[in-house]
């Protein structure tokens, strides 16, 4: 009972651990400006106080009047369709100069929050407001008044919308661009480890060939190798092709007259070919683990009926090993998407061939503290893994327990 207990606390740990920074992300994407950088996203869901200032009217008015009314809110919602601004209206800040008692020859700044109800002097008239907005400025004779930009704090609703979406897809190109080059980089470097692993695992596991065990164990072995360890050979090979493959190009082609010989070392190639020689290991490790498990009979019911090895592994191995092949694409898929050493090393310095990531990083400084716009990337980038794990995660704990509980 106690350790029941224990595992389900440990468990809404972790759960609430995940879901809070996600559901903080999203909240503040759907924020506006102002309020994502006065407020917490903790307060998004109830009314919050938030200062904001307002005209009285517009230039421009000729008439003159005794009394001049208007609407707080409806003048603070001139051209805001995305966040209209409701609530309760609880005070204005009024600014004035008053004599100073310590010093009889001069005078001293005085700031007072003015609450409903009570008159405030604004050009020489009694300007009185209610909670719900509704303001009336009174004179005591016909006058034509300036406009008059007042600071109001308001008990502001929850309000959300998506302008730092629209913001961030339509008018910012980067972000699209770095949505389709993550798309280039991440399907081919999921496609290609898991084809090559799954006929390596069946090699391993069902082919007889000298050496097998000790290639296995090497193979295995690589797993433990730093990612960072590998870059500089990996940067030195690609630099060297990169130059072999330039004057090749300079041989075979007139290349140097439209200045198109050089070939660049850092490419979407290259990061498919690091991601594939990274992920190899790991998936041949599972996938190998798997397929030795399945029934031996069956195989060899194969072999009677004059099944060679390349139908066996497309007509039986594939079609039973999905759990497994749909748990390390999960795996491969969510490593490569959200990889940014691999790509900052190794993947193309292009502006428009950025990797989400890195767009993602240099935001930073792009957006400064536009905290909606920065967490409305993060979410976009953030939605295509959870669609690909919602979409194969009944696979996913079926694939992962078959490959570690049997074993050939």
């Amino acid at each position: 009972m106690v350790t029941r207990t224990l595992n389900h606390v440990v468990l809404a740990l972790i759960v609430f651990i995940w879901v809070v920074p996600f559901v903080a992300l999203v909240t503040t994407s759907l924020r506006s400006e102002l309020a994502s950088k006065t407020s917490g996203f903790w307060t998004a869901f109830t009314p919050t106080e938030l200062g904001h200032r307002f005209s009285t009217h517009d230039k421009g008015e000729t008439d003159e009047v005794l009394v001049k009314t208007g609407n707080i809110f409806d003048r603070l919602n001139i051209g805001e369709e995305e966040f209209p601004i409701s609530g309760e209206v609880k005070s204005i800040l009024t600014k004035g100069r008053v004599p100073d008692p310590d010093n009889p020859d001069k005078t001293k700044l005085v700031r007072r929050l003015v609450p409903v109800g009570e008159a405030l002097d604004v050009r020489g008239g009694d300007f009185v407001f209610e909670a719900n907005g509704d303001f009336t400025w009174t004179f005591d004779e016909p006058t034509n008044p300036k406009p008059k930009k007042l600071d109001v704090f308001i008990d502001q609703n929850p309000v959300f919308g998506t302008e730092a979406y629209e913001e961030v897809l339509f008018e910012n190109k980067h972000v699209p661009n770095a949505l389709i080059s993550s798309f280039i980089v991440t399907v081919p470097a999921t496609i290609i480890p898991i084809t090559i692993a799954a006929f390596a695992a069946y090699a391993f596991a069902w082919m007889r060939f000298p050496g097998r065990d000790w290639l296995f164990v090497i193979v295995v072995s690589l797993m433990v190798v730093p990612t960072q360890l590998a870059f500089l050979p990996i940067l030195q090979g690609f630099s060297g092709i990169a130059s072999w493959a330039t004057a090749l190009n300079q041989w075979l082609t007139d290349c140097e007259l439209t200045k198109s010989c050089e070939v660049a070392s850092k490419s979407f190639a290259s990061l498919w070919i690091t991601h594939t020689a990274f992920g190899l290991p790991l998936a041949i490790y599972l996938l190998r683990n798997y397929i030795v498990g399945l029934p031996r009979e069956l195989l060899e019911s194969a072999r009677i009926d004059g099944a060679n090895h390349l139908q066996i592994f497309t007509k039986l191995i594939v079609p039973l090993s999905v759990p497994a092949l749909a748990s390390f694409s999960i795996f491969q898929f969510l490593w490569v998407w959200n990889d940014l050493i691999v790509a900052l090393y190794i993947g193309p310095n292009n502006a428009d061939d950025l990797v989400f990531p890195i767009r993602l990083q240099a935001q930073l400084g792009t957006f400064k503290d536009q905290l909606h716009l920065l967490n409305a990337s993060a979410v976009i980038s953030m939605i295509v893994p959870v669609i690909v794990f919602l979409a194969m995660q009944r696979y996913f704990i079926r694939g992962l327990l078959a490959g570690s509980v049997k074993g050939g």
